[in-house]
């Protein structure tokens, strides 16, 4: 080995000493930094990380929208017929108004809420009733409007509040009535059906536009055989005598009674008055 050589070997081992003892004393600094350091990294990283999430959140919300929206229209456009459908029977509950119908549109059919408005033609006497639940009363009026009349027939408490509401010759709107059907012994109208005033009912006195005008369909006595038992009938006949009034009292009903010979072209019948038609025809 020459000089030259031995004092580049010595140089460079020096170098080497010096570069070590350097790196050793930087670590220390260098660990602290980081220490230091990731925390805030740390931080900053978690902030960006969650303002990345959010945008993305409302990216995929956006997205998932748009996509929902495409499936809505896609749908729309491929069964066009049957989400229209769908809508409008969504569409019919949202409303609660009642429809106005007519006394001849009256039935048991009837699916949709409604409402009549009518004229009290005739308020009839209350009557009481005793059966297995105890004792009761009915009162029961006419109703008339441009089409026809009906029956309406209130029990017990609606029958007493009815009865202090519905004034003879007045026109109301009823709303919230029951249907039923009425056995024709007890009918007082032709009409099939009667009106019942339940807890539901509301009435509100109103104008109404049309004047009513009693009405007859008379009947020759000639054809009352061949008609059903009680049908309902108008008459024009002659009185060739009256038996007179009697009265009593059935279940708590007080009655009277007139009794008439009455005939027509020929045709001889009994007719008979009840109650505040005795005294009518004095």
């Amino acid at each position: 080995m020459d000089i030259h050589q031995s004092v580049i070997q010595m140089y460079e081992e020096l170098i080497n000493n010096t570069s070590n003892e350097s790196n050793i004393k930087m670590s220390p600094i260098v660990s602290l930094e980081q220490d230091l350091n990731d925390p805030v990294e740390d931080a900053e990283y978690e902030e960006d990380n969650n303002r990345n999430s959010g945008v993305n959140e409302n990216t995929n919300t956006n997205q998932n929208n748009d996509s929902n929206g495409n499936n809505v229209n896609h749908e729309y456009n491929e069964h066009g017929e049957v989400t229209e459908d769908i809508l409008e029977i969504v569409d019919i509950p949202t409303s609660n108004e009642s429809n106005v119908i007519k006394i001849n549109q009256i039935n048991i059919d009837i699916d949709f809420p409604w409402k009549l408005r009518a004229m009290i033609s005739c308020k009839h006497p209350k009557r009481k009733y005793i059966n297995s639940n105890g004792e009761g009363e009915i009162s029961t009026w006419d109703l008339v409007d441009d089409t026809g009349a009906i029956n309406l027939v209130a029990f017990n408490l609606d029958s007493y509040i009815m009865s202090n509401k519905l004034i003879e010759g007045q026109s109301y709107e009823f709303d919230g009535l029951s249907i039923r059907t009425v056995d024709n012994m007890y009918k007082k109208l032709p009409h099939a059906y009667q009106l019942i005033v339940n807890k539901t009912t509301k009435v509100q006195e109103i104008i109404m536009s049309f004047n009513y005008q009693l009405t007859c369909n008379i009947t020759s006595l000639k054809e009352i055989e061949t008609l059903s038992l009680n049908s309902i009938i108008d008459v024009q006949v002659q009185v060739l005598r009256d038996y007179g009034i009697t009265a009593g009292n059935t279940n708590g009903n007080s009655w009277t009674r007139r009794e008439l010979h009455v005939a027509q072209d020929g045709v001889h019948i009994r007719l008979i008055l009840w109650n505040e038609q005795v005294l009518l025809y004095v």
